[in-house]
């Protein structure tokens, strides 16, 4: 096992932590704004930079770190020999598009950048997640 996917893991775990309370910075921030009336912040260039600097970090969170956080754990699985469902019972149909255009790739990437020599790729990492697979 990598030791350096290891901590990759365990550093994912702790940034929506960190995250979460630079929103909550930038939302007191936004709502002091606030309070000087709506028509003078909406037109104020800092008030938008904030906004536009809490939006960045929100969907940083909700979509990179969730989606490399996720990929990041079943390339530790891949790589300890772990079967599919032993790390996500199932996934949702809804999600399938995501899971095979971004999460596949980065498991991929990982357990070849990790995997102490093995050679994969991304239809080899889709065969892996197939099996035992439920869909709902």
């Amino acid at each position: 096992m990598s030791v350096e996917l290891k901590i990759k893991s365990k550093h994912l775990a702790l940034e929506p932590a960190i995250i979460r309370r630079e929103e909550r910075k930038l939302l007191k921030q936004l709502a002091w704004l606030r309070s000087y009336g709506m028509e003078a912040v909406l037109n104020d260039p800092a008030f938008q930079n904030m906004n536009s600097k809490y939006e960045s970090l929100h969907n940083h969170r909700k979509w990179n770190v969730r989606n490399e956080a996720r990929a990041t754990e079943l390339a530790r699985a891949y790589i300890a020999g772990k079967p599919y469902a032993s790390v996500e019972k199932k996934r949702k149909l809804a999600n399938e598009c995501k899971f095979v255009r971004y999460i596949i790739p980065r498991i991929a990437a990982m357990v070849q950048k990790y995997g102490d020599g093995k050679t994969v790729t991304n239809s080899t990492i889709l065969d892996w997640c197939e099996l035992d697979r439920e869909l709902t």
